[in-house]
């Protein structure tokens, strides 16, 4: 055995019953004579508890003669991710039938398990509430205060372990990150704290949580023994919960004397938005997050989901558009990225349906949108901190930038609905002018079809309305007279079309009224004119601080609109 091999020895009564039923399983056992003899095929027919094994050796016959003799005998086989040795068995008698040669041994009183240290991983059962707390400085600035995620553990081992959280929070970590504090956090209130390494991060959006792999990194010889003995009861523990209760193994201490660290109940992705529209539509939110973490695990986009869905957000404008127009700047705990996706495809959706464009090609719109930045993420990690913080970039940084666009299609290949003219001109085109000056391919107004202009105008406006790390964002009335300025990069037809079908005072805009309170448009009229407005109190990103709604006649204690104001950020949000 090797110093990397652990060796446990089982004596329990319902353990051992334990690993011998799995023993009995075709395959799960062979017999050594001697003690360096090589494993033979035999099987464990059956065992009778505290009595005797029966072993059928008809493969191997021809030791017969060796079994009962000088030589010591055991099983040995795999169960749970160990190996399992038997002491010398002590033949009790032979039992033969026509075909089939047996032979009864002795009830053994133990098992002895070996686990490779490093690589035996302890695994939670329903009911072993492990809590787990991660903090980590921000991988787009360190200086900021850490990042806290808490979860539960799911599986643990001496080189780290598995945690489940909720997606949200989760997605504030990064793939390759340090985390500075991994701490477990038992039933019985002990704690124990180290550093890790986030390996690998998946999803389902379906279920709104993360699994987060954790690498641990500089661990000490007395923290891995303590390690070790963590491990060990976890299994113990398992195997008890696995033995239906049995009343004479008693529960491991970590796991006893108080309730489970049970996690607070998971609520609704996007619970906490301030809007019924806005918590439906967290839903497609919900996707792109966990879509996002599929990608930098080097998978596709999930042609289902995606179809779901863009599905789901057509629906949405099909039931009530300027509900879903006002919870697009609801959405201020996803990523910016995530928030850009979301108001192009929102918008651009909602002007194409105006337009009288089919219902398909609305959805192949919407989903080219949807997705249509998410190869940003995908891009080299110091271009992704650059964008993050940089002012300025320098002509490679820019040149490589381009590539997002091609990094994204590739992970499209297996989207087979998605009509490739539609998601070429808006995932492969949005970024091209008119004038040749964009990118990925300069093309120029001769190789831009309409669904091409139409979103490069939609996603420019989108964007305009955000801060990014070199400038602020902008009002709406400057972005629409930067955009009709720019007739050789923007099409002027579709930028005045954009105009006339949201307005000059779009639904979600924040305004100042001549009362000086205000308020967020939340619906117009046929003309463009107000007819609901939702107070606040304060010049941010729609959150607790709505207040009341006002209607048409409501309206008049308000005063005209004076100004459009560029609601500010409380809080620093990822780009990715």
């Amino acid at each position: 055995m090797s110093s990397d091999d652990t060796l446990v020895r089982v004596d329990h009564p319902g353990e051992l019953r334990e690993y011998l039923e799995a023993l009995c399983e075709p395959g799960g056992v062979s017999l050594v004579i001697g003690a360096h003899g090589e494993p033979l095929p035999v099987v464990l027919s059956d065992f009778v508890e505290a009595d005797c094994l029966l072993v059928d050796i008809s493969a191997v016959r021809e030791v017969s003669g060796e079994i009962g003799k000088e030589k010591a005998v055991r099983l040995v086989g795999q169960a749970r991710n160990a190996m399992l040795s038997t002491p010398p068995l002590i033949l009790r008698e032979w039992v033969d039938g026509e075909s089939r040669r047996q032979c009864r041994f002795e009830y053994p009183d133990h098992l002895l398990i070996m686990h490779r240290r490093d690589a035996f991983r302890a695994e939670l059962g329903a009911g072993m509430g492990v809590a787990v707390a991660l903090r980590a400085a921000p991988p787009e600035d360190a200086s900021l205060e850490p990042v806290v995620v808490n979860g539960m553990l799911k599986n643990l081992s001496l080189g780290g372990c598995l945690v489940e959280a909720p997606l949200t929070p989760a997605m504030h970590f990064s793939q390759g990150q340090r985390i500075d504090s991994l701490e477990l956090i038992f039933p019985n209130q002990q704690r124990f704290m180290m550093s890790a390494t986030l390996r690998h991060m998946q999803s389902e959006a379906g279920n709104q949580l993360a699994r987060l792999g954790c690498e641990f990194v500089g661990i000490p010889a007395e923290t891995e023994r303590r390690l070790w003995l963590y491990v060990r009861e976890i299994e113990r523990e398992s195997a008890r919960k696995e033995s239906q209760g049995d009343s004479t193994l008693k529960p491991s201490p970590l796991f006893a004397g108080s309730s489970p660290a049970a996690p607070a109940p998971l609520r609704a992705y996007g619970a906490d938005y301030p809007t019924p529209m806005a918590r439906r539509l967290a839903k497609v939110a919900a996707f792109l997050n966990a879509q996002l973490l599929q990608l930098l695990e080097e998978g596709k986009v999930d042609a289902t989901q995606l179809s779901r869905h863009a599905d789901l957000l057509l629906g949405l404008l099909e039931e009530d558009r300027e509900a879903v127009l006002f919870a697009v700047p609801c959405l201020v705990d996803e990523p910016l990225l995530i928030q850009h996706g979301i108001g192009v495809a929102v918008r651009l959706a909602d002007l194409a349906r105006s337009r009288g464009l089919p219902r398909d090609i609305c959805k192949a719109v919407a989903a080219s949108a949807l997705v249509h930045d998410l190869g940003k993420a995908l891009l080299p990690a110091p271009l992704r901190q650059a964008l993050r913080q940089s002012t300025h970039l320098s002509d490679d940084q820019r040149h490589e930038l381009w590539s997002h666009v091609a990094l994204i299609q590739a992970r499209l290949e297996g989207c087979r609905w998605l009509a490739p003219a539609i998601s070429q001109a808006v995932i492969g085109n949005i970024n091209e002018r008119l004038d040749g000056s964009g990118y990925p391919r300069a093309l120029a107004a001769d190789s831009l079809d309409e669904v091409s202009r139409m979103a490069a105008v939609v996603d420019a406006v989108d964007a305009m309305s955000r801060p990014r790390a070199d400038r602020r964002a902008h009002g709406i009335s400057e972005i629409y007279r930067h955009l009709l300025t720019l007739g050789d990069r923007y099409d002027r037809n579709w930028v005045q079309a954009y105009v006339r079908h949201f307005g000059l005072t779009p639904v979600g805009s924040l305004a100042r009224f001549k009362s000086g309170e205000l308020g967020w448009v939340q619906r117009l009229d046929r003309d463009g004119r107000i007819q609901q407005v939702q107070l606040t109190s304060r010049a941010v990103l729609p959150g607790a601080e709505l207040g009341e709604v006002l209607t048409q006649g409501q309206l008049d204690r308000l005063g005209a609109p004076e100004a459009l104001v560029v609601p500010k950020m409380t809080r620093e949000i990822p780009l990715f």
